[in-house]
């Protein structure tokens, strides 16, 4: 059996922060070696590379990583993990590797920070860094996500969900994010902008919902959003009722409706009262699949636009660690 070690393992993503990751990575790097806290780091420059970085490290015996970047970070690093235990234990059922063996924390940069939120943890290196040196770790909640071949039923594309997902609208907005941030344009306004645009433009499509093995809709959607998390699009709260390790994945779904009314109600999505809006669907699964009938739209995984529906997403049986605040402060009382 490989010695499981303990040493925090980071990917470093030099493209967070509008290229200034490196200059606030030496700075975290400073505060690590004041905790002690043992540590090496990569800093791949393609998503590609990052994979390989990933796999080797779990194979080597690293059981904690440290996402240095911002969601697409969290979300490449994760994916990997799992991809790597799946493989792993097909090969050698003997030796069981579990996901709950593996720990992982974000020193955020960059404009998408969402998935701290669900944990209440602020962005600020010192504090985060304090909390990794004493241990503030709590079990979170992993959703699989499977584009299915229509014709075959066979899964063609698979990732990993922490946080948030989307299909159609919401997924559409990531396409467009994705596309503009290849071209070197960044800032907080990208996905408001997207939003605005995609807005004037996107039409629902016939799509069916089973939660559970039990219909819950099958009429038209103009977009659905996924939440382990209650945080999307920079601060959004469209599952404000999510609970990160509840074992189910909350679900809210925009019916065709004038788009406008859902502008009307955009402080609802974002102060989490958006459960009050009467035109939106809520559900809560262990699994949830989409469904379309004809073409499938985009979906999106943690802001990764993985392929079109249609789609299953299941909330894993095994958790992975991560940092949490209330531990910090469960810790800070005792």
């Amino acid at each position: 059996m490989k010695e499981i070690l303990d040493t925090w393992f980071a990917i470093v993503n030099p493209a967070a922060g509008s290229g200034k990751t490196l200059a606030q990575w030496r700075t975290a790097e400073s505060l690590l070696f004041q905790h002690g806290i043992s540590y090496k780091f990569e800093t791949p420059e393609t998503k590609t590379g990052s994979i390989k970085l990933i796999t080797k490290a779990c194979s080597e015996g690293f059981r904690k990583f440290i996402a240095v970047g911002g969601d697409g970070t969290v979300h490449n690093i994760l994916s990997t993990i799992v991809e790597y235990i799946d493989k792993t234990n097909a090969g050698n059922p003997e030796e069981k590797i579990s996901l709950s063996q593996f720990y992982l924390a974000v020193l955020p940069i960059g404009s998408g920070n969402d998935w701290l939120k669900s944990h209440n943890i602020p962005a600020q290196h010192p504090t985060i860094i304090d909390m990794i040196s004493k241990g503030s770790f709590a079990p979170q909640d992993i959703v699989r996500a499977e584009i299915i071949d229509p014709n075959t039923g066979k899964t063609t594309k698979r990732a990993y969900m922490a946080n948030v997902g989307g299909y159609s609208f919401d997924a559409n907005v990531c396409d467009i994010v994705n596309f503009q941030k290849t071209k070197g344009i960044t800032g907080k306004m990208l996905y408001v902008n997207a939003l605005k645009k995609l807005a004037l433009i996107q039409k629902p499509f016939p799509t069916k919902v089973v939660c559970d093995g039990r219909e819950v809709y099958d009429d038209m959607v103009y977009s659905i959003s996924f939440g382990n998390g209650k945080y999307s699009g920079g601060g959004l709260r469209q599952t404000p009722s999510a609970v990160i390790d509840d074992g189910l994945l909350d679900m809210m779904l925009v019916p065709r409706i004038p788009f406008w009314k859902v502008f009307l109600n955009i402080g609802k999505l974002l102060n989490g009262r958006a459960e009050s809006i009467r035109f939106l669907h809520f559900h809560k699964a262990k699994q949830i699949e989409v469904i379309p009938h004809g073409q499938g739209q985009l979906v999106e995984i943690d802001g990764d636009v993985i392929g079109r529906a249609p789609l299953r997403l299941t909330v894993l049986d095994e958790q992975i660690n991560v940092l949490d605040a209330q531990v910090a402060k469960d810790r800070a009382r005792s």
